[in-house]
Parts: C-alpha cells; sequence; structure tokens
C-alpha cells in the first residue's frame, strides 16, 4: 500500500532561490543585522528574538516589500511542476515559514502559483516600524519563532506520512519529526553533524525521483 503523503517544505532558500529576509535587511535593514544571524545560528539568541531585532531594524513601506519580493525573489525553477504533479495525485502540500506571510503570498502570487496553503509568521507594520507576530506558538519548543515541528506531529497524528523538505536552521524541529527528510545546506550540515536521517537534494526534481524509487508516488 502506497504511504499517504503530506508534503511540508521550507520556503526561503527551499521553494525560493533567495532567502526573502536576507534580501529586506540587505536592503531596508540595519547593517548590523549579520551579526543578529550569527547569533541565532549559534544559539545565543532564539529564533524569535532575532526576527523581531532584524525586523525591527527595517525602515521601509508594505510598497516598498512588495516591490522588492516582486522582482528580486525567483522561484525554484522545478517546484511548479512538483506541485502540479502532487496535486495532480491528491497529495497536500504545504508550505511552512519560519518567515513571513507577506513574503510568501507575495512570492507566491508573482509566480502564478497562489493561493497555496501555508503556516508563516505575520508582519505587522505599526508607526513606521515593523514587528512580527507568532500565531503558531509551541508548549514544548521556546527557541523557534514557528515551531515546524509541531504541525508535522499533528499531521502524523492524522495519518499522513509526512515529508519535509528544508535547508535552514529553522528547519531542525522539522526534520526531526518528519517520517522523511530531505536537506541542503545549513539543514543538510546539522542533520549529518547531528546523525539525523536526511536525503540530500539540490532540486525537487530528485525529491519526485525519490519518492517514486520508494514507490510512494
Amino acid at each position: 500500500m502506497k504511504a499517504r503523503l503530506l508534503i511540508a517544505c521550507d520556503f526561503d532558500g527551499t521553494v525560493t532561490r533567495q532567502d526573502t529576509l536576507v534580501e529586506i535587511l540587505n536592503r531596508f535593514g540595519a547593517p548590523t543585522w549579520t551579526r543578529v544571524q550569527e547569533q541565532v545560528i549559534s544559539g545565543e539568541l532564539s529564533i524569535r528574538e532575532g526576527l523581531q531585532s532584524e525586523m525591527g531594524s527595517v525602515r521601509a513601506t508594505r510598497q516598498e516589500l512588495e516591490q522588492l519580493l516582486s522582482t528580486c525573489i525567483e522561484v525554484e525553477p522545478s517546484f511548479p511542476g512538483f506541485l502540479k504533479g502532487m496535486r495532480a495525485r491528491g497529495i497536500p502540500v504545504v508550505l511552512i515559514s519560519g518567515g513571513f506571510d507577506l513574503c510568501v503570498e507575495t512570492v507566491m502570487l508573482q509566480a502564478g502559483l497562489w493561493p497555496i496553503p501555508s503556516l508563516a509568521n505575520r508582519l505587522l507594520q505599526s508607526n513606521g516600524s515593523w514587528q512580527v507576530d507568532f500565531p503558531y506558538t509551541s508548549s514544548t519548543c521556546a527557541s523557534c519563532g514557528h515551531c515546524k515541528g509541531d504541525p508535522i506531529r499533528n499531521w502524523t497524528h492524522q495519518g499522513y506520512t509526512t515529508v519535509f523538505v528544508g535547508n535552514g536552521v529553522t528547519d531542525r524541529c522539522a526534520a526531526m519529526a518528519a517520517s522523511l527528510t530531505f536537506s541542503k545546506d545549513e539543514l543538510g550540515e546539522w542533520c549529518r553533524r547531528e546523525e539525523i536521517p536526511s536525503i540530500p537534494f539540490q532540486t525537487f526534481d530528485d525529491i519526485a525521483a525519490e519518492l517514486k524509487k520508494r514507490e510512494w508516488l
């Protein structure tokens, strides 16, 4: 019997070629944001603290952010075909982002892929400053702004075999919770170091090929 699959994908650097937060901070953030990022990666700051600090330094209107995202962020070329193929098979694909709803919606809309189910932190603007709202707080994980392990465990309890695809520091909890993890970049290095099982990938064609090899498609 084939697995009842659900595909959960990180957004920045996985579905997209660029990281939306990095692009925003490079254009509109304080020069010190790279130091904050280093503190997050090292564990000196939580992901939530880092995001609040980084976005608090951004000076841009919503229109300026949307313009940047629409013109500078590219979707990984293999993703639209992968998404179409999964939908044709009735397999849910959900984006779970440690970034922001505004970024996901703007980029997916520009790519002609919106709407798509997604979970992300919320960007709010008040008196010219950007703040981050965390609607998916976790009772078990104090580090993540949006713990991706929680929805994956929920889907598993619903009977899904959950496949996670990711690349970064915000993907660690998801990698540990998923039935099968595909990883690259920082996440791939972390999985190897921590001996967390994962399969290296470069494109979504690699993921489809592996799922077919396992006769899950």
